[in-house]
Order: C-alpha cells, then sequence, then structure tokens
C-alpha cells in the first residue's frame, strides 16, 4: 500500500523474522530516498530493524508507539 509516497507494511501479528523480511522484500526495488513505514507488535522487531538498518546504512526513525503496536520509518539510503 502506498500513502503519500511512502510505503506502509502490516505486520502487526506478525513474529521474527517476517517483519525484516516484508521491510527488506519492500525496500529493495525503491529508490534512495523511498520511505517505507512499517507497523509491528513484534517487540524483537526494533532491534532486528535498527541492526539491519546500520549494516547497510538506512536511517530509522520510531515514529509512533501505541499500545501494543510500534510503528517505524525507515529511509532507503543511496
Amino acid at each position: 500500500m502506498n500513502k503519500n509516497n511512502t510505503t506502509f507494511i502490516d505486520a502487526t501479528g506478525l513474529n521474527c523474522p517476517v517483519p525484516l523480511t516484508l521491510l527488506k522484500n519492500a525496500i529493495k526495488d525503491l529508490p534512495a530516498g523511498a520511505e517505507v513505514t512499517i507497523e509491528v507488535t513484534d517487540v524483537h522487531a526494533e532491534l532486528d530493524f535498527e541492526t539491519w538498518c546500520e549494516r547497510f546504512n538506512h536511517h530509522l526513525e520510531k515514529t509512533h508507539h501505541d499500545s501494543d503496536v510500534y510503528q517505524f520509518k525507515i529511509i532507503k539510503s543511496a
């Protein structure tokens, strides 16, 4: 799904490694600077995203936390 030029992934209810796999698949064909927003309920996803983004130089922002849902924005590196 695309909201305002941002790819949106609903990974709520899914556990590791599925949210990271969905993120990897979504971002691979996007141009540099593209944004992906992903919502998860897996409490371990943040560490997975941080490690992966650091390794591939993507920018990660934790944008929202509501009850059990965490939302992250990832900006693809060049």
